[in-house]
């Protein structure tokens, strides 16, 4: 026998999540019942109990990814979708251990949503597994099909999707199962060497490469530098001064090498190890990264901007021609829709005196829109346009009714009508006008 459930989840007795789910009901009636005008409290629900943190979690995402294949049969989907996406926010706000069982359930079960909800969280429980543990075979793959699904819906803004994709490069580095291949990066010798050692030596360096970071600031944070200090002295200086000889040798070669974002942050962070270690033959070895040549470009600045932990400074980078520009920030994607949304100019909606229908002139096509029924032509080709009510974000629905049974309704189509180079995805073919 299956339970409904509030949000329309049927819950079946027999469920692994079911204590978990009851949870997630008692959340969704607590919402149902809060006063719109009260602000909602994550207080009490942060007081949970951490080791349900990693099920309660499962659960909302087995929720989400329900609720969004029955989308259609259910009036009231995008309303739990957003609770259960703040209810998630508060669950990933606590401080819980999870197992690495748990990590690759909540990262498969969160790659088919990204687009839907906020993407940081299964990444960030990661690091704080990786602190303590090793990857797997199994959660690199799982870590890489989560990377193959990043979108850029959902996220907070540009910087911080780039932190997170940083993050998930230097996690992926560190997959000892994926095939080396020399021609992708320099680092590539690295991760050989590293593979070839045993014992204890290999677990010191596994420890010591682990903190490598690649979403770090521009200068080498103190703390950071703190860290690392004991990381070093358990690799001990000739074997660390050993390995970057034969690593950084290649930067003397005068060949163009390979270097691909992820080894972009791999090399600045050796050099901060260089620096770290206080060893003035170490930091000469670094110091050949000045002579280096490169095939990818794009990647080198920010490793060489590291030099400057070693004396070097910006101006004899930007001397040398060794620095580029950077690359203005853009708003993360619904910012840039709400814009759109809110920055229209009325001027390109032309009301038609002689019948009841105003003209929409859109950045793509014009468009007749009857007054009273909200119908929708596109004046190119005749067809009959509808909006497709269940493609729009969540945070749309709430302003955008699925019926266009008022003048504001048929006003607000409009509208995104006059952005179709953007709000032309949220509208569907309904067949030709004969008018």
């Amino acid at each position: 026998m299956q339970i409904p459930c509030l949000d329309g989840f049927l819950l079946s007795p027999d469920d692994p999540l079911f204590s978990a789910h009851t949870r997630v009901n008692d959340f969704l009636l607590a919402e149902e019942q809060r006063d719109p005008s009260t602000p909602f409290d994550p207080r009490p629900w942060k007081k949970l109990p951490k080791r349900d943190i990693p099920s309660l979690t499962l659960s909302i995402l087995t929720r989400l990814r329900w609720l969004d294949q029955h989308d259609r049969e259910l009036d009231t989907a995008h309303q739990s979708r957003m609770r259960l996406r703040a209810f998630l926010r508060v669950l990933y706000s606590v401080k819980a251990d999870f197992t690495e069982p748990e990590l690759r359930a909540v990262l498969d079960a969160t790659t088919p949503l990204l687009g839907r909800i906020v993407p940081y969280g299964p990444v960030e429980r990661v690091a704080e597994y990786l602190k303590k543990n090793d990857l797997t075979e199994e959660l690199c793959r799982s870590l890489r099909a989560f990377q193959s699904g990043l979108r850029e819906e959902m996220s907070e803004s540009q910087s911080s999707l780039q932190s997170l994709r940083q993050t998930l490069h230097m996690q992926l580095w560190m997959d000892e199962w994926e095939p080396l291949d020399p021609a992708r990066c320099w680092s590539e010798c690295i991760r050989r060497d590293l593979r070839q050692m045993t014992g204890d030596r290999k677990q010191k360096w596994r420890s010591l490469l682990k903190h490598l970071r690649g979403n770090a600031p521009v200068r080498m944070p103190r703390s950071w530098a703190e860290e690392t200090r004991p990381l070093l002295a358990t690799v001990g200086a000739e074997d660390f001064l050993g390995r970057m000889e034969d690593w950084f040798a290649p930067f003397q070669s005068g060949q163009p090498l390979p270097l691909s974002v992820a080894g972009s942050h791999v090399l600045k962070c050796m050099v901060w190890f260089c620096a770290v270690s206080d060893d003035e033959r170490v930091k000469a070895c670094a110091l050949w990264l000045l002579n280096a040549k490169w095939r990818q470009k794009r990647n080198v600045e920010k490793s060489l901007v590291a030099l400057t932990e070693l004396g070097v400074t910006r101006e004899e980078l930007s001397a040398g021609n060794l620095l580029k520009s950077r690359a203005p920030h853009l708003p993360n994607y619904f910012s840039r829709l709400s814009q759109s949304l809110s920055m229209l100019s009325m001027d390109r909606i032309v009301p038609d005196p002689s019948e009841n229908l105003f003209i929409v002139q859109g950045q793509l096509h014009f468009y007749r829109v009857l007054r009273e029924s909200g119908r929708i032509t596109r004046v190119s080709d005749n067809a009959i346009l509808e909006l497709d009510w269940h493609a729009l974000p969540d945070q749309y629905r709430a302003l955008v009714s699925r019926k266009c049974d008022s003048p504001h309704q048929v006003h607000l189509r409009a509208s995104m009508l006059m952005q179709d180079s953007v709000f032309a995805q949220y509208f569907r073919t309904q067949g030709k006008s004969n008018a």
